[in-house]
This record gives structure tokens, sequence and C-alpha cells, in this order.
């Protein structure tokens, strides 16, 4: 089994602790008010603008447990560990697209990118690839046909994902996450530690043995990896804000 897309490094994603402290980050320190040539303070920055709120979500977002990784209710210890880190990465791809039009969603920066619509459905189509390894422990080595007909282009991303994953606005990306979502806590929910840290027949990355635990670490770090760029062609939208801030 040649699994989903290459391994990649797990990417420290967010910076929300140290936020909350109020501790500057990478070097920026705290910068106070200082007067003018006049003597009088500088006008005050506007408010923010608001946003949309999140969207519904599997779990439910809920701002008491949101930060809190470890062991959830309806799970073994080592699960809930693993779905308290999923449903925590999933408001990094949720959040900062909540407010984009159909438009940003299908913009294509050159020949060779991918939109951020796109990259959203990608992370639904590689969720929906690892329940097929793991929960219906599937073994193929490449993707059957009716997980290539729905998700293929998904999943592929290319050539095919530019030229079919276009004209839908937001919920459809947020639904199509969330549908995923819903069926993982399902499956979860069936299962205990002992099946998430025994090791499969087949090899994993580089021919060594893999666990579900790794796999769906890896799923877990995939979205990691998608939420970063979609952070990035955020910031570079046609008409989007500037931002100094760090990330």
């Amino acid at each position: 089994m040649h699994y989903a897309s290459t391994r990649r490094t797990f990417l420290a994603h967010s910076a929300l602790g140290v936020l909350a402290a109020g501790v500057p980050l990478f070097g920026q320190g705290a910068q106070t008010a200082q007067p003018t040539s006049s003597g009088q303070s500088p006008a005050p920055a506007p408010p923010p603008a608001k946003r949309t709120p999140m969207p519904r979500t599997a779990p439910p977002y809920d701002k008491a447990t949101i930060n809190m990784i470890g062991p959830r209710p309806g799970y073994t210890p080592q699960i809930g560990t693993m779905v308290s880190m999923l449903t925590w990465m999933e408001g990094a791809v949720l959040g900062p697209t909540r407010d984009l039009t159909q438009e940003q969603l299908d913009y294509l920066f050159d020949k060779n990118a991918n939109t951020i619509g796109a990259l959203m459905l990608h992370l639904a189509a590689t969720e929906v690839l690892y329940q097929r390894i793991t929960f219906g422990n599937e073994n193929f080595d490449k993707l059957p046909a009716d997980y290539e007909a729905k998700w293929g282009p998904a999943m592929n991303l290319g050539a095919a994902g530019r030229a079919t994953i276009k004209g839908h606005d937001v919920a459809y990306y947020q639904d199509a996450l969330r549908e995923a979502r819903e069926k993982t806590l399902v499956e979860f929910a069936k299962h205990d530690d002992a099946w998430l840290t025994t090791a499969l027949k087949e090899p994993g990355w580089g021919g060594g043995p893999v666990n579900n635990y790794c796999l769906w670490f890896h799923v877990c770090e995939h979205i990691s990896h998608h939420s970063g760029q979609i952070d990035f062609l955020i910031k570079r939208l046609p008409g989007a804000r500037s931002d100094d801030a760090a990330g």
C-alpha cells in the first residue's frame, strides 16, 4: 500500500498559547505608544472587523475545550487524544476561510497553483481515503475506481483539480470537511487503543512498521501542512489587507 501523499514534516502552525499570554512572537518586542512631535498620542487603531461565527463543525466548536488536548468522552484515552488534535486542526482551516467568497476560493495564482477551495476539498478527500485504509482494512496500490470517481481530482489536485474544483461557495467545502469528520468520529468510537497502536501488516513510509496512530497523525499533520498553504494564499489574494503579523 502506498499511503496517500508524501510524508511531510509536522508544521507548528499555531501560537494560540503565547498569544493568549501576551508573549511577543519571533523577537517582536512589545510596542508602546510614543507621543508625536506635537505631544499628542497617536490615534487608537480601529477595532478589528467582525468575523462570521465559526461554521458548524464535528464535534461542535467549543471554546471551553478546543485548546484542551487529551482524552475525550466516548473514546478510549489515546483515540480521544487523537480526536482532540484533529478537532483543533479543523479550526485552523475553517477559521481563516469562513469569510472567503467564491471568487477568492477559486482564485488561481498561476497555471501550476492550487486554489484554496481545491486544497480544502483535498483535505476532505485525504480523510476519506484514510478511513478506508484504517477502518475498512483496504489495501490497494492505486486508488479504487469508486473513490477515484468522486475524490480523484481533489486527492491528486494538479490539472484535474484546476479544471473541475470551482464554482462552489465556502459552505460546500465546509460541509465536505464536516461530513468526512463525522464519519471518522463514528468509526473511532467503535475502536480502542489497542487497535490504534498495533502495527499493521503492511509497511509504512520508509519500509518500517506502521500503526493506525501514525496514519491518523499523518492526517492531522497533513491538515497542518495545507492550512499553512491556505494562510499563505489568503494573504496574497487581490485586495488582501496588509498584515505585518508573523506567519
